[in-house]
């Protein structure tokens, strides 16, 4: 399938949504009656006329596995995500190579007596075989990458079986160096970055009614100015999730912790990492959630037991007929 069409299907799809969420709603609110939908990320209202200025964006990031699978607009799919996105790929690319897994890669620095305080840049790399194979950038100091790719040592092994070049017998050269620990991701920025993940597959999958929760406006603000600590409490839950689970569910016990749980896979050259992150619901003190996470399981209780419910990741269809409201409807009965 085109980009070109599968980016009109998006659209009517996402079109209709709007159009039976604002039929659905009390007289009293405002939304506009032509088709067309809001932008997730800056809810800037896009119609017929405006269809152009609207692209398909990857999410996940197509860098880790995702599929052009949602509709922003322009200048939101180019400002609001490539450096998040970027600390999240190397936050990965790092957790790949010190766990020695096959096919990492990560571009470092290496030091040894040759180079100093210099180092040169090179990419350290694992094969299929977890063999380490090492590039040394053409970028670097002429005069310091040759210092360094010279300062081989020579090793004698001895007991070889007799032979006539003594010259060269048991010799071999070994390269002494040390690169440090891989620390240049910012965990902050990436953390973010998984936040947006989360909040676009909620778009993805239940429509307009996602993006008018009460707390939204604060993630769209977190997500928009990374940089500032609008969301200081952790809101990612680590647990073991299974296949099931992918996509949209709702936490109902404990009721500290009651929200949307957002759960997707990322994919590197080397591991596939799952992610659950917490949405707030519909409900006034849903916010804190992110309070009770960092109580309930960042002070050693990680054993809590969390109960889910995944209707909506099932059984809901964002194509279905007068049914734009039911995932604020659902809410409102589980969480009662």
């Amino acid at each position: 399938m085109s980009k070109k069409i599968k980016k009109r299907i998006l659209f009517d799809i996402y079109s209709n949504n709007l159009s039976d969420f604002k039929t659905n709603l009390k007289p009293n609110k405002i939304i506009p009656t032509e088709i067309g939908l809001y932008c997730p990320l800056c809810t800037q209202y896009y119609g017929e006329d405006k269809y152009e200025q609207l692209t398909l964006e990857h999410n996940p990031p197509n860098s880790l596995g995702g599929k052009d699978n949602i509709l922003t607009c322009k200048q939101c799919n180019n400002s609001s995500g490539s450096k998040i996105d970027s600390e999240i790929l190397l936050a990965l690319n790092e957790l790949d190579l010190m766990g020695f897994k096959p096919n990492a890669s990560l571009k470092t620095r290496l030091y040894n007596q040759s180079t100093g305080e210099n180092g040169v840049n090179a990419t350290v790399n694992l094969d299929s075989e977890g063999k380490f194979i090492i590039n040394i950038s053409p970028a670097n100091n002429p005069a310091v990458k040759d210092a360094f790719l010279n300062s081989f040592e020579y090793e004698y092994n001895s007991g070889l079986p007799l032979i006539s070049n003594f010259e060269s017998a048991g010799l071999s050269q070994k390269l002494n160096f040390e690169f440090k620990k891989p620390n240049k991701r910012n965990e902050r920025l990436a953390s973010i970055g998984l936040l947006k993940i989360a909040y676009l597959i909620g778009f993805e999958k239940l429509g307009h009614a996602f993006v008018v929760g009460k707390h939204m406006e604060l993630i769209r603000s977190q997500i928009k100015y990374p940089e500032k600590e609008i969301i200081s409490k952790p809101f990612w839950i680590h647990n073991n999730y299974t296949d099931d689970l992918l996509g949209v569910n709702i936490i109902t016990k404990p009721k500290e912790l009651k929200s949307f749980l957002i759960v997707f896979d990322l994919q590197t050259k080397s591991d596939v990492y799952r992610i659950g992150i917490c949405i707030p619901g519909y409900d006034e003190n849903d916010i804190n959630v992110y309070n009770n996470i960092e109580t309930l399981l960042c002070q050693g209780e990680g054993d809590l037991k969390v109960e889910t419910n995944s209707y909506l990741n099932t059984e809901f269809d964002i194509k279905g007929e007068n049914n734009s409201l039911l995932p604020i409807k659902f809410w409102e009965e589980i969480t009662k």
